[in-house]
């Protein structure tokens, strides 16, 4: 068998998207570039372009010995989270965690890429990000 990896969009209005990205690695350690694309999204405000994902919240498992990171992409990606174990983190409270639409090759994807798979295992990521979606007018 190969990588698998999939995104879902969960929940999607005009203003909040609930994204879950889940993956079952047994052969190699895992990249998607982009992982969330602003292309998959299509409930959007009509009268704004989108143009990036907020990040307010993110819940996840990952199997141990793995790690997982998202990246808003930019030819030098931004760091968005490094995740391993499980847990949330809410950072609604204090306006969520914005990307820097101003870095070049900034596109408002988001890319995935996770370290430490062990040859002869399977091991597998499940996480659940809520995005607020940023326009331009």
């Amino acid at each position: 068998m190969a990588n698998s990896l999939d995104m879902r969009i969960a929940e999607e209005g005009p203003r909040n998207a609930v994204v879950k990205l889940t993956g079952i690695l047994d052969s190699s350690d895992a990249s998607a570039v982009p992982a969330v694309a602003l292309q998959d999204f299509t409930n959007n405000d009509v009268h704004n372009t989108l143009v990036g994902l907020r990040a307010n919240s993110v819940e996840w498992s990952i199997s141990n010995d793995l790690g997982v990171n998202l990246h808003w992409h930019a030819t030098i990606p931004q760091q968005m989270y490094a995740l391993a174990g499980q847990g949330r983190i809410h950072s609604d409270q204090y306006g969520g965690w914005h990307p820097d639409q101003s870095l070049a090759g900034y596109d408002g994807s988001v890319e995935l890429s996770t370290t430490g798979f062990i040859p002869g295992t399977t091991q597998n990521f499940t996480i659940t990000i809520h995005f607020i979606k940023l326009y331009e007018a």
